[in-house]
């Protein structure tokens, strides 16, 4: 006979959540801040509770069993009835309650046309009890997350589009092809530079990219590859590679001397930013109420050829 729940019984559910999402014991020991042997202490509990075992661990590695899958969906269902009872409670009391967990990818702040933060703003100066938590991941880091659960939805770039989520479009971001100072094509007179000189030199991608149908005016074989626009950065300033980095993100450096674009007008291109949150799932009060700020935010941005299309300049 199935138990009845108890809160121990869901901190346990939630520590073997946490283990399934971080891959393993190992993984989820430093997101639960406890000691390994404490966690197959707790898990040994859970299966006990539930007279099932859960998942397969030791020297094979970690690998949930059939039944160890169906609890996991389970409890995460669970966890957001739990959460869809808080709102609705709160929203009596004329408060908004719950857990928010958002993501976005790294350095669109300094982008005009993001609006995330006004969202945010907005968002949290309505009445609330809300934990709100922020998470910065490559594109794909964040589509699995929103796949698993582990966060609500995300805000960037996404070039492949996973079965399973909703995108909607929220803004533009300019991607401009950089040499830094120390590279051989930095001093080269601008009238000078030819794209037979763009392609002999060292080319670092996003590692996310490949497999994209995205395709950029230039097709640039790349020599190193990132998975975020810092590590990007930090290759073109190297003075060894050349790279697409967000126009508003490479400007300081630009106007320091230590960048300098390449061909802007013919291999510039512009990327559209979307917001993705899984498909077939219930949206909580809290969440529905952080998508509006965040569409009433980005309302004024006007993407031209909305009806038509994709916006001019952007490659599908």
């Amino acid at each position: 006979m199935l138990p009845k729940l108890n809160d121990a019984d869901l901190k346990l559910l939630r520590l073997f959540a946490t283990i399934v999402e971080a891959g393993g014991f190992t993984a989820a020991q430093t997101q639960l801040n406890i000691s390994q042997s404490r966690i197959s202490g707790m898990m040994a509990d859970l299966e006990a509770r539930l007279g099932m075992r859960l998942c397969q661990r030791g020297r094979v590695g970690f690998r949930l069993t059939d039944k160890g899958r169906v609890v996991y969906e389970a409890s995460r269902r669970l966890f957001a009835g739990l959460q869809d009872f808080r709102a609705e409670v709160g929203a009596l009391r004329g408060r908004l309650v719950g857990e928010l967990s958002i993501g976005v990818v790294d350095n669109t702040i300094s982008n005009p046309d993001s609006r995330l933060a006004d969202a945010i703003g907005r968002f949290s100066a309505r009445p609330n009890d809300v934990q709100l938590t922020v998470h910065i991941a490559s594109p794909t880091e964040l589509e699995q997350a929103v796949l698993q659960g582990r966060i609500q939805a995300a805000v960037g770039a996404f070039h492949h589009h996973a079965a399973g989520l909703a995108y909607q479009r929220l803004f533009m971001e300019e991607q401009t092809l950089y040499c830094g100072r120390g590279h051989a094509l930095f001093a080269r007179l601008p009238d000078t530079l030819t794209m037979k000189d763009v392609r002999s030199a060292d080319y670092a991608d996003r590692g996310y990219m490949e497999g994209a149908t995205t395709r950029k005016p230039a097709e640039l074989a790349a020599k190193a590859t990132a998975l975020h626009m810092e590590a990007l950065a930090l290759l073109v300033l190297s003075g060894a590679y050349i790279a697409y980095l967000p126009t508003h993100y490479a400007a300081p450096w630009v106007e320091r001397g230590q960048m300098r674009p390449l061909l802007p007008r013919e291999l510039a291109y512009h990327s559209l930013f979307e917001l993705t949150t899984r498909k077939g799932t219930h949206r909580t009060l809290v969440l529905r109420t952080f998508l509006e700020d965040l569409r009433q935010a980005h309302a004024e941005i006007s993407l031209r050829g909305r009806a038509g299309g994709p916006p001019t300049g952007v490659l599908a």
